[in-house]
Formats: structure tokens, C-alpha cells, sequence
């Protein structure tokens, strides 16, 4: 274990394993980020979230370190891929909407999912837009962006990790693919 990984997991609250695009699409959420709240007139859930597809949250402090290793044991199995994005969907969360970006292969994204977590059939990757937006809200801005046409790939060869530290989420590490 590093130092530096000893001396940040103290002031960490919980880590997120996640899977970053590339600058140019987050910049693309983050401008459709800015639509939705211009379209809707107020901040939604996640307005101020860097662009990402969500693996897992852990917060059990005395494991950090275990769960780090745990994963980066496993990403040696996965070779890297790419993924691709096709148009904007939208889902329900409990009573409220979530617009996001398609991810059209789902299955190696979910192969890690699965191998790092456990078996779920109910993940399915995305890229979020606005999350648990209202009904009201939704029905303003759907309108506008369902048929909004985006398509784009990127090289998936890494899990990122963020820490949560003083209430805001900070790159931790990136654990690559294979065996480099």
C-alpha cells in the first residue's frame, strides 16, 4: 500500500467505482446538463456530476484499502473494450424520471459490474443526464431532447475511484485492465 493511499482513506467517507468517459463527452453531458436546467428552471439531483457510468458505492471504512486491492485483482481478468453511446433514454426512478445517455453494449459493462459486485440483473448501464427529475420537470424537457441524436464510443480500459472527503468526491486512483 502506498502512503499517499494510507493518508487520504482517513479523511474519506466512501469510495465510488466508476467508469470515466473521455473530456469530449463529458463535456457533451455537461452542456446537456445545462439544457435540462435551463428547460426546467431550477437544479435537478445530479446537475453538477461529472459525466460517468456508476459501478458500485462502498463505505466501510476499515476495508477501503481490502476493497481497492479486491478490485484491482479482479480488472486484471478484463480486457479493454470499447463503449458505445447511442442516443438519450429515459427511465423511472421510484416516482420520479432519470433522462440519460444509452449505453448500447451493456454486457461487458455489466460483466464488470458482476464480477466486482455480484450477479444483478437489474443494472444497466448509463450515463446520466438529470436524475429523479419530477414529473413536471420531465414533462418539460423530454419535448426537447428525446429526439436528440448523439452517438460516440470511447476505449473502456480502467475503473476509476473516487473518494468522498469533506462532502465532495476527488479522484482516488484508476485501477487498469489486464495485467499492465
Amino acid at each position: 500500500m502506498k502512503a499517499s493511499e494510507i493518508k487520504i482513506s482517513n479523511s474519506v467517507d466512501e469510495l465510488f467505482f466508476i467508469i470515466a468517459p473521455p473530456p469530449h463527452i463529458k463535456s457533451d453531458v455537461s452542456v446537456l446538463k445545462d439544457d435540462v436546467q435551463y428547460l426546467t428552471g431550477r437544479i435537478f439531483d445530479d446537475r453538477y456530476s461529472t459525466a460517468h457510468i456508476a459501478l458500485f458505492r462502498f463505505d466501510d471504512k476499515k476495508h477501503f484499502y481490502d476493497i481497492v486491492r479486491e478490485v484491482k485483482s479482479k480488472a486484471k481478468q478484463f480486457d479493454p473494450f470499447n463503449i458505445f453511446i447511442d442516443g438519450l433514454n429515459s427511465f423511472w426512478n421510484g416516482p420520479h424520471r432519470t433522462i440519460c445517455l444509452d449505453v448500447a453494449n451493456k454486457f461487458p459493462v455489466r460483466e464488470i459490474f458482476e464480477k466486482t459486485v455480484k450477479e444483478n440483473a437489474l443494472y444497466t448501464p448509463y450515463i446520466s443526464i438529470a436524475k429523479k427529475l419530477r414529473e413536471e420537470d420531465f414533462r418539460n424537457v423530454w419535448p426537447y431532447l428525446k429526439d436528440f441524436r448523439y452517438s460516440q464510443h470511447f476505449l473502456c480500459d480502467r475503473i476509476t475511484v473516487l473518494a468522498r472527503t469533506e462532502n465532495r468526491w476527488k479522484h482516488y486512483s484508476e485501477i487498469p485492465f489486464g495485467n499492465s
